[in-house]
């Protein structure tokens, strides 16, 4: 069966093609190898022939830095940043090759993809003469016509004739950085981070739909079909998570400290404008929330706001889960209190919040008054890759936390 091969176009390649020609840098074509037929193709790059050096991996906009953990014999350990993930490779002697295995812990059973990096640069196919655009946004169903169907929103934008960027939009999160290009009527994009590993495959009729399939893993797959829609929207977040009992207060008992000891937060006696973040280190989303709500307690801390975060993690080991949200801490430089909350479900998650009618995604946000009492709700989050949904959504905390502190 032919292999299916996705690639991430950079938008640096001119200025590494320009460092490898220096010879200060060292750049790589990693294969990943998802399944039997569906192998990702991503550019990564050394600075020096140095089993210390870190790795980069260039997923479109977004870059990654791969520490070294450790070396055992003659494999080495990258650690991806505030991520349960690695790479465990092998270079050959003169450091033109490696092989070894992408391991991704923030499942509840690890699973691994075998990995293959080669010298070289990744270049993308030359654009047409009469390209097809699909820049704007789409209307995306997955799974069209099942008890399964979704709409999602595709929010694109293309660059130098057949450069495709963007993301998709769903009531729980954004897919992050989609990249990649148009060839012919062949849409093809991909992000890749140490959680997610996306593809996405379409054929475009003209520049108003197409159709397509969308991979995530090893294993899930599932068909769709889009069309430019300028007003296309997801449902209103009021619609989804929402108060069932208005005047009930916050009252979180029963949190972990990072130390281990047992806390209760009763927002009710705190008299500050309070948002509690309900995530997980496994959640790509989270982390894009996070670098938000680290500049929203540095704005608005002064006039008595705080963000408190609330973490659900993968497995049952406190100890682990404790020791994996200290790393995260670290690596992301947060500047607010995070508690472990409990296990990654959902049902977990909305126990502490009776006067909710539940939970439905991570992360979520909360933002509760001065007196404890819930005020408004977020549900998923719309990260940097959505242009501008993102920049109305920082808007719109900026506006409710401002009108809370004012009351």
């Amino acid at each position: 069966m032919c292999k299916l091969i996705f690639a991430i176009w950079l938008t640096l390649f001119g200025c590494n093609l320009s460092f490898a020609q220096q010879g200060t840098y060292h750049p790589f074509v990693a294969e990943i190898q998802l399944n039997d037929r569906l192998q990702m193709l991503v550019s990564a790059g050394l600075p020096s022939k140095d089993p210390k050096a870190p790795i980069t991996i260039y997923n479109g906009e977004e870059v990654y830095q791969l520490s070294v953990k450790k070396r055992v014999g003659d494999t080495i350990i990258y650690g991806f940043p505030a991520q349960d993930a690695e790479w465990r490779i092998a270079f050959n002697e003169d450091y033109t090759a490696a092989r070894g295995w992408w391991v991704n812990y923030n499942k509840k059973t690890p699973v691994r993809y075998p990995v293959h990096l080669y010298h070289g640069i990744l270049s993308s196919p030359e654009p047409e003469i009469n390209q097809i655009n699909m820049e704007g946004k789409w209307r995306v169903v997955f799974a069209p016509g099942t008890p399964n169907e979704e709409t999602l929103v595709g929010v694109f934008e293309q660059k130098r004739g057949n450069f495709v960027s963007g993301s998709f939009l769903s009531e729980t999160g954004d897919y992050r950085y989609l990249n990649g290009y148009i060839s012919g009527n062949t849409l093809q994009l991909q992000t890749y981070t140490g959680y997610w590993a996306f593809v996405v495959e379409a054929t475009l009729q003209n520049s108003d739909q197409m159709t397509g399939n969308f991979y995530s893993g090893a294993s899930y797959s599932v068909p769709f079909t889009a069309a430019r829609d300028a007003a296309v929207q997801l449902r209103d977040e009021s619609s989804l998570t929402y108060l069932v009992k208005r005047d009930e207060t916050v009252y979180l008992k029963g949190l972990t400290k990072l130390n281990g000891r047992k806390v209760n937060l009763d927002l009710n006696k705190q008299n500050q404008v309070t948002l509690i973040q309900i995530m997980g280190t496994w959640c790509p989303n989270c982390i894009d929330e996070t670098n938000l709500l680290k500049e929203l307690q540095i704005q608005y801390g002064p006039q008595g706001f705080r963000v408190v975060g609330l973490a659900f993690e993968v497995g049952n080991d406190s100890k682990k889960q404790r020791a994996r949200l200290k790393k995260f801490i670290t690596e992301l430089g947060i500047n607010y209190e995070l508690y472990l909350a409990g296990t990654s479900s959902k049902e977990a998650a909305a126990a502490y919040f009776p006067m909710l009618n539940g939970i439905m995604s991570f992360p979520t946000s909360i933002l509760v008054d001065a007196q404890g009492k819930v005020i408004a709700i977020h549900t998923g989050f719309s990260g940097p890759a959505t242009g501008q949904a993102y920049n109305d959504l920082v808007q719109k905390f900026k506006q409710e936390i401002e009108g809370a502190l004012s009351e």
